[in-house]
This record gives structure tokens, sequence and C-alpha cells, in this order.
């Protein structure tokens, strides 16, 4: 299968590609930032590759800060990106296109846990926005041109080679600083291994299902569990507040598994001192 996988040089983009390419999958990599196979601006016109089998979209402006403190940019990224993907996928004979978008669709918290994919989605703020606009492109582009669509809204993907400004790098670098301050450890995510992220999108490719499925692993953890695991790696002092506006996020992923066959296979301890390098020193609860 041809396949062009957006925002290749990406945190979860590395990933997707490497499996492609161990499946023998041809990858088109593109990236606007670095080296790639494919070097282009989503926001300009693309001019037709000769054949697409599918497309992987992965680029986007995903940090909801950077989004709300220029609205403007990830609007043009986010949506408008999205819109001249969508355009060279079905000019480029694609039959297949797969949408990365957030759980946070769902506002934080959801309106019940597990969150599953019935939930009505939420305008919450800029990033929600651009991904669920990009969500009904998807749609539009099924309706009028008949290009199948897979969306994953995935929960907290987290792994080897996260960039700062992401919570689990973060806490490392603090704790590499020489101590963890940390507000509203309290706070409840869904963390799902980036290989098991990857899978998922390599497994959608196949699936004639049109719709949205989450990507998630069913269990909560708070972040001081995760804060306490790093400093205790480090060896360093973890300074912990429970904040009173705490939020939950908790995925049901049972369509994951009937849809995709899908299913998560790295649990978050083995994850966290996958990515510390630390001996194990004490087990993450299954649920909290």
């Amino acid at each position: 299968m041809k396949v062009l996988v957006t925002g290749a040089a990406g945190f979860i983009g590395q990933h997707v590609c490497s499996l492609l390419r161990e499946q023998r999958h041809e990858v088109i990599g593109s990236d606007v930032y670095v080296d790639s196979d494919l070097l282009w601006d989503i926001t300009k016109a693309c001019p037709p590759f000769g054949s697409l089998d599918a497309v992987i979209h992965l680029a986007a402006l995903a940090n909801p800060r950077e989004c709300d403190a220029d609205p403007a940019k990830a609007f043009n990224v986010n949506v408008n990106g999205t819109h001249q993907v969508l355009e060279l996928a079905r000019k480029s004979g694609a039959k297949k296109f797969v949408f990365s978008s957030s759980a946070h669709v769902y506002d934080i918290p959801s309106r019940y846990l597990p969150a599953d994919e019935l939930l009505p989605l939420r305008l919450n703020n800029t990033y929600t926005t651009t991904k669920i606009l990009g969500e009904q492109l998807c749609e539009l582009y099924w309706t009028n041109h008949g290009l199948s669509y897979t969306i994953l809204r995935l929960f907290n993907a987290y792994g080897l080679n996260q960039a700062k400004g992401y919570y689990i790098p973060d806490q490392v670098s603090k704790a590499k600083e020489g101590c963890i301050n940390l507000k509203g450890g309290n706070t409840t995510k869904d963390w799902v291994w980036v290989g098991d992220v990857a899978d998922a999108f390599v497994r959608a490719l196949s699936t004639g299902f049109v719709g949205a499925v989450n990507i998630g692993t069913g269990v909560e953890t708070n972040l001081e569990t995760i804060a306490r695991i790093i400093a205790r790696c480090y060896q360093v002092e973890l300074k912990a507040i429970p904040s009173d506006n705490a939020t939950r996020m908790c995925a049901d992923w049972r369509r994951a598994k009937s849809i995709l066959g899908w299913h998560p296979t790295v649990g978050l301890e083995e994850g966290l001192h996958a990515i510390l390098g630390c001996t194990k020193e004490e087990p993450i609860p299954a649920q909290l």
C-alpha cells in the first residue's frame, strides 16, 4: 500500500512511519519543518501524486495553549491544512483517509466516564474547535466524494522521544533541575503508549469503518502518581498540591477492539520505566 503520512517527523508520525515500513508499505513522509521525503506546507495546495492508496493525516498544531495563543495560525494549519490534505488525497486517488483527532473534543471532563464515541462534542477552546471542524471536513469528503475515512480520537499519548511541552517530558525536565513542583496532581488522564497509538493508525488503513474510534486504555492515573515515579527515579523532592478543579479522563475503547482488532499492549508502569531507564521502584495502581 502506498501511504502518505503528514507530520511524519513528529512524535507520533515517526512511530507510524516506522511501523508502516516494517509492514512493507510504501511510505511518503511529509513534514514542513525537517528533512523528509516531501517538504510541503499543508496550508497550501499540493499537486496530486500519480497515485495514493491512503493518507494518514497527523500534521497539526497539537498544543491547546499554542492554539489559543494564535487562533489564526491554528485554524490555518488544523482546518485549512486538513482541507488541503483531503483535496490532495481525493485528486491522488486515495481510497482511505485516517485523521488524527483528540479526546478533548468530548470536553474535559466529559459528561460521563469512560468516554465513548456517542458523547456530544463541545467547542471548548480553539484546539478542540479546529479538531471538530477537521472531523467534519472528513465527513464532507465522504459525503461528496466517497473518500472513506476513519477518525482516531487519541487520549494521552506518551512514549520515547516526546518533546517538551507535554506532561511527562516536562516533569522529567523538572526532576533534572532538582525538584518537581506540581499543582493539580489529583487530575487524571488515560495514558496510551505511542507504539500502541501507531498500531491503531496502521490498522485503521484496512478497515471499512467510517466514523470515530477512541484510542485509550480505559485506565485512569493521576498526575501525582507519575510525578512520584519520576521523582524517585531521579532521587529528587516532589512538592504536590491538589487542585479543587481537578478533571478526569478515561476512554471507552471497545469500538477500537471491535472495529480495528486493537488493544493496548504496554501498561503505564512498563512505559514509564522504558522512558526513564530506572529500576522499577513501585507498582502503579491499576485504577486511581
